[in-house]
């Protein structure tokens, strides 16, 4: 057993860079790496738009990817997201695999404190996604001996979730500023299992579980300026930028290893921090008219600052990092044939989007870059019922390249985002 413990040390649970001989099977292989695949939700109008929402303004959509945005809230509104995405990812040798799942994007509730100066925003979404299922083969050698095949089996699941508090205000006609405060909370979970096929081996299945469990607080601070009857009347260009503060965040990881985890098992737990980097982000929209809105932002978050205690994907807890910086920079637009008129059809009141984003990943295995590209677009019904839209999107793009170690990911998600506001706290008057 003590050899097989030993084998199992030796291809490391959480750090091997290797893709190109994963076959997975249940999301993408890259969420293997740090804290998992991150995700950017701003509101379901800016999912559907290139995810270009940090400068987009509305009194329906309360956007998340900066607290000021919050300031021009005049209706309470509560907004539920859930959405199904599916991955085909393919290596070098050409070996496919396929996965469908479901997800929940957003529960949201925001409060107008002083409709269209003040407002606060509640929120819980996604910040980091692992989940994966991968198998790697090859040969290792001990003491001499001859070479022994294996299999490792290799998965992931969990993440970070954050749950949010913010709070933005007017200040005169042109500037709104906001802050919020964020925890972070989740748990990685990562789990290998060692087959030896050959009949006779010396060596036994082994099997090591990890489990870090990860919870700190941060903050996000925005500000967003427009100004209006530029072009045209009623025009409204914004100019907008948001920062996350980078954050430590309290670890706990417990580690099992054994030939069977409910016997024979070697079990430690031990504490730690983990070091998440700041998120940076700007944009611009520009509301030509009703009917018209534009928009394109950039996100940056250094990764290569990333820091921990323990292991993880393409991080090793001596220092040495896959990591890297990682951009994105997306845009869209936005069509009302109707633009604000009650009495327009049906379809002329539907909201028609249409975007793109391209990112350079944060994990760098073996120093190859890792891009994506994808398109968005979506539609946001109108309904009988006044102040709620329902709100469908999609998304489908590509992730890597089939060359070296990395795998590309075709990737697809559909979303759908129910949207409801009305008047709340209104003071009556007498006499």
């Amino acid at each position: 057993m003590l050899r097989s413990l030993f084998l199992l040390a030796a291809l490391g649970l959480a750090s091997g860079p290797a893709l190109a001989q994963a076959s997975n099977d249940y999301g993408s292989a890259y969420s293997r790496f740090a804290l998992g695949q991150r995700y950017d939700f701003s509101t379901s109008q800016a999912e559907a738009m290139g995810l270009a929402g940090v400068a987009i303004r509305s009194g329906i959509y309360n956007g998340l990817a900066n607290p000021a945005l919050g300031a021009d809230q005049s209706l309470t509104t509560f907004t539920a997201s859930a959405g199904v995405r599916g991955v085909r990812s393919t290596d070098a040798a050409d070996a496919t695999s396929e996965a469908t799942a479901g997800d929940l994007g957003l529960v949201q509730l925001g409060i107008p404190l002083y409709p269209g100066r003040t407002g606060l925003t509640l929120a819980y979404r996604p910040y980091s996604r692992v989940d994966y299922r991968a198998a790697e083969e090859g040969e290792i050698a001990i003491d001499g001996d001859e070479p022994t095949p294996y299999r490792a089996n290799l998965e992931g699941q969990g993440g970070l979730q954050r749950l949010s508090i913010g709070i933005g205000t007017r200040i005169g006609d042109v500037l709104t500023v906001g802050a919020s405060a964020e925890a972070l909370v989740g748990t990685v979970e990562y789990l290998q299992r060692t087959e030896f096929p050959e009949g006779g081996s010396a060596f036994l299945e082994t099997r090591e579980s990890l489990s870090t469990r990860m919870y700190g607080f941060t903050g996000t601070f925005g500000a967003a300026a427009s100004l209006r009857n530029l072009g045209r009347e009623a025009d409204a260009l914004t100019l907008s930028a948001a920062f996350t503060l980078p954050t430590k965040l309290n670890a706990s990881r417990s580690s099992l290893l054994g030939a069977n985890l409910d016997r024979d098992t070697l079990s430690t737990q031990s504490d730690g921090d983990v070091t998440v980097p700041l998120t940076a982000r700007g944009g611009i929209s520009y509301q030509y008219s009703p009917k018209f809105l534009v928009a394109t932002d950039v996100v940056y978050e250094p990764w290569q600052d990333f820091e921990s205690d323990f292991a993880f994907g393409g991080y090793d807890a001596s220092g040495a990092s896959d990591l890297r910086s990682r951009w994105r920079v997306g845009a869209g637009l936005e069509w009302v044939p109707g633009g604000g008129e009650r009495n327009a059809s049906y379809f002329q009141r539907v909201n028609y989007r249409l975007g793109a984003y391209t990112e350079t990943g944060f994990m760098s295995p073996e120093a190859q870059d890792v891009m994506t590209y994808a398109l968005t677009g979506g539609l946001s019904l109108p309904t009988r019922v006044a102040g709620a839209r329902v709100d469908l999107g999609f998304e489908v793009g590509t992730r890597g390249e089939t060359e070296g170690v990395l795998v590309r990911d075709r990737f697809w998600r559909g979303t759908f985002t129910f949207n409801f506001g009305e008047r709340w706290f209104i003071r009556r008057r007498l006499g």
